[in-house]
């Protein structure tokens, strides 16, 4: 393992979820902080900075993030640390034993999060594929909001949506096995075959649950007030809150 750090409180006023959208269904229970590792790397995502932006914010309403560059951390001692794993980073390999440990670390009942470009990670294992719920195929880019499929979902209810720029992702490898959909974003020309891609949606594993987002290429998404409180929202879930 190369490196963990600890978030730090700090500019919460500045990063706060916002008013305008509502708070998550979890904030006025008195459940016990969340730990949540964020596995991150050095590729042109920039995780480590997406980090920095929410995890003030995030401290301030209970869930406490830790950073770490490597998937080393993916093995049974480290995981079980933590209530679930947020995984934003382009890492092409998982090894047999990782794939192992986080299979069973879900399915043992936590929960696992990966947000963009995580569902182009790990590639190279079809379990993790199928985990994750698709894999990215391709994009464009524009500003664009996305369509609500499940509104009564614990994850969406009283949730609007929210308008940001970001990469327009279609997906392939669809494993529709225990998935939700819960929004779509409307494909136009890049998928000539639907006219609607899958864009968030969650899974159960064994036990553990998955949540996934296509939102999130850029500080425009991880700074705007809605992408904030649908992630809470997400996170809370997928640890069973």
């Amino acid at each position: 393992m190369r490196r963990i750090s600890t978030a730090v409180v700090l500019l919460v006023a500045t990063l706060g979820l916002g008013s305008s959208e509502p708070r998550t269904f979890a904030q006025d229970t008195a459940e016990e902080p969340l730990k949540i590792l964020f596995l991150g790397d050095n590729g042109p995502h920039r995780p480590e900075a997406r980090f920095q932006e929410i995890a003030p914010a995030f401290e301030e309403a209970g869930i406490s993030l830790q950073y770490a560059d490597s998937p080393d951390v993916l093995n049974t001692e480290t995981l079980n640390q933590f209530d679930g794993l947020l995984v934003y980073a382009n890492i092409d390999r998982i090894e047999p034993g990782q794939a192992d440990a986080l299979l069973k670390y879900v399915a043992d009942g936590h929960g696992f999060i990966p947000v963009h470009c995580a569902s182009f990670c790990f590639r190279n294992d079809d379990r993790i594929v199928q985990l994750i719920g698709a894999m990215f195929q391709q994009h464009g880019t524009g500003t664009f909001t996305t369509v609500i499929a499940e509104s009564d979902h614990p994850i969406m209810q009283g949730f609007t949506g929210f308008r940001s720029w970001d990469e327009t992702y279609i997906h392939s490898r669809h494993n529709e096995t225990d998935r939700t959909v819960l929004e779509y974003r409307e494909a136009g020309e890049q998928a000539p075959d639907r006219d609607r891609e899958p864009w968030t949606w969650v899974r159960t594993h064994g036990d553990g649950r998955i949540f996934y987002t296509a939102w999130g290429h850029d500080s425009r998404t991880w700074t705007n007030p809605g992408f904030q409180t649908l992630l809470e929202r997400g996170i809370r879930w997928a640890c069973g809150q």
